[in-house]
């Protein structure tokens, strides 16, 4: 599920806590967010094939970030005793309120990162201005 406010990609995110690991990346640290998801779900008890959902959904937003959103980004990863959390910030601006819920057509070049991270994610919440965008995956531990 996608958050968004009436007034556009307008999320209320509150800030990551302090204890969440961060991690500035570009091009050459993919597999680094890659195994700092996959390390913080392990470390709060996701199952396996959902970690792996996460961490995929993650490695597609920071390529998003790297590809439109000026080449690099911030990673902010954390879980609790509910859910696994993945935020990827970067200075790219967001302005369609339906990105990721179309299904990209096969021979489209882009436009599947975020369709992706909402088939596998439990939410997935943008918050997008001029001063940049936040995405932020969530992964319920429980299944419903």
């Amino acid at each position: 599920m996608q958050t968004i406010r009436p007034d556009g990609l307008r999320a209320e995110l509150p800030l990551a806590p302090l204890k969440a690991g961060r991690l500035e990346f570009g091009l050459d640290d993919l597999h680094e967010i890659r195994s700092l998801v996959a390390a913080t779900a392990d470390s709060v008890g996701l199952a396996p094939a959902r970690a792996s959902d996460l961490v995929a959904a993650a490695s597609e937003l920071a390529a998003n970030s790297i590809l439109h959103g000026g080449g690099r980004g911030l990673a902010t990863v954390w879980g609790d005793d509910a859910a696994v959390f993945v935020e990827v910030a970067d200075a790219g601006r967001i302005t369609d309120p339906d990105v990721g819920h179309r299904r990209p057509e096969p021979t489209a070049e882009s436009g599947r990162g975020l369709y992706i991270a909402n088939q596998l994610c439990d939410e997935v919440a943008i918050d997008s201005s001029r001063s940049g965008t936040r995405i932020r995956l969530r992964m319920e531990l429980r299944t419903r």
